[in-house]
């Protein structure tokens, strides 16, 4: 029989005991023997000495508990005070005010709570939902289109929309270069390599900083006073 067995069995024994840590040595022992028919030969010393040491260790264990328990508990952007977890929902009034940055957020946007706790987080600022690759590409080739029909259509707020979709395609180049490898590849709708996912990544961003380099080449454009679609490679 190993030290080490009759330790484990000493700790499970005095957890399970009524009087807890407050059990005699000669008590405890005869338990142990009792149940366990390798224990016959411990002797009393050997055993003081064994439950000294787990008495010991968890006197230490219940203190620090003791301790972290007595901490005031916050909650933060991915979890809530009582550590349930966060699950995302979508506002149903215009109250819902975000725990962490503290806006106010409208009906019908995405937040990420605990009911219990009563704790709310905003997705826009505090909570990004992942996004995967397939959704980096839809949302690229969405700006992309609008783009090409906000210049195609060169109405007089022109300026106005395309410095709205330069807005969106920044944010959209910052969520792609922010998002990392493993998520890319935990996420994927489809099994992708690490290698798979850091090319495209890298794919992404080049288009949309080509994207980027277009919308300010109509800007410039139309700063001359040229009408002309330019010519982006």
């Amino acid at each position: 029989m190993a030290d080490a067995d009759l330790i484990a069995a000493t700790r499970k024994a005095v957890t399970e005991q009524e009087a807890g840590l407050d059990v005699g040595p000669a008590a405890l022992l005869k338990v142990l023997q009792e149940t366990n028919s390798e224990f016959s030969g411990v002797g009393i010393q050997k055993f003081k000495k064994v439950l000294t040491k787990v008495k010991a260790a968890v006197k230490e264990e219940q203190e620090l508990a003791r301790i972290e328990a007595s901490k005031p508990k916050t909650g933060s952007t991915e979890n809530c005070p009582g550590r349930h977890g966060l699950k995302r929902f979508m506002t149903n009034h215009t109250s819902y005010c975000c725990d962490t940055c503290r806006c106010y957020l409208p009906e019908g946007a995405p937040m990420w709570g605990c009911r219990q706790c009563d704790w709310d987080v905003c997705e826009g600022r505090c909570h990004p939902c992942c996004m995967t690759l397939s959704d980096f590409r839809a949302n690229f080739m969405g700006l992309e289109s609008q783009v090409e029909m906000i210049h195609a259509e060169g109405t007089a707020d022109m300026k106005t929309r395309l410095a709205q979709v330069e807005t969106e395609a920044h944010k959209l180049e910052k969520q792609i270069d922010n998002a990392t490898i493993q998520d890319l590849v935990k996420f994927s709708a489809v099994q992708i390599t690490e290698d798979q996912a850091r090319n495209e990544k890298k794919s992404l961003l080049k288009k949309s900083e080509g994207l980027l380099s277009k919308i300010e080449a109509i800007f410039h454009d139309l700063r001359a006073g040229d009408g002309k679609t330019p010519v982006v490679e």
